[in-house]
């Protein structure tokens, strides 16, 4: 089977099109799309560190993965989007990593809190879920927005 290639790039959260300008390492999990570790060529891709910092280009067989970003070194706080790609037989696929900022990663466990409270184990606990999003939406009021994402606008009819 002929190696292909997945080339990855961390991009700056807050402006997209340039690479990361930050002082972090990063690092990369590549999972198959069952959930596991790829393992190929004797090495496991978790938290396996980029070479050049943010960037490397790293030989995997043809398949379909899920790629999931976060820094390592001098902070382990930044999370990068979730990548899926599907890469064929001696082909180079190019994945951009765009880490999440504080604000978005705020606003989008509202909803999963809200969501979970239809769980009815989680139901079991709903004043300390409530506590939690009213204790988020306070957070939220002070941190700065991020630049992107831009925030959703309801749609107008």
């Amino acid at each position: 089977m002929a190696d292909s290639t997945i080339s990855i790039l961390v991009r700056d959260k807050d402006h997209p099109c340039a690479p990361y300008s930050g002082v972090h390492q990063f690092a990369v999990d590549i999972l198959n799309c069952d959930g596991t570790y790829l393992t190929w060529k004797g090495v496991t891709y978790r938290g396996y560190r980029l070479r050049e910092r943010i960037h490397d280009q790293i030989k995997v067989p043809p398949g379909c993965y899920i790629i999931r970003g976060h820094s390592m070194v001098p902070c382990t706080n930044i999370e990068c989007e979730l990548a899926m790609v599907v890469v064929g037989c001696d082909e180079t696929i190019c994945v951009c990593l765009l880490p999440t900022g504080v604000f978005t990663c705020t606003i989008r466990l509202r909803p999963a809190l809200q969501l979970a409270l239809e769980v009815p184990e989680i139901r079991k606990a709903e004043r300390q879920v409530t506590a939690a999003i009213k204790a988020l939406d306070d957070v939220a009021k002070y941190l700065p927005k991020d630049v992107f994402p831009p925030p959703r606008e309801e749609k107008k009819e």
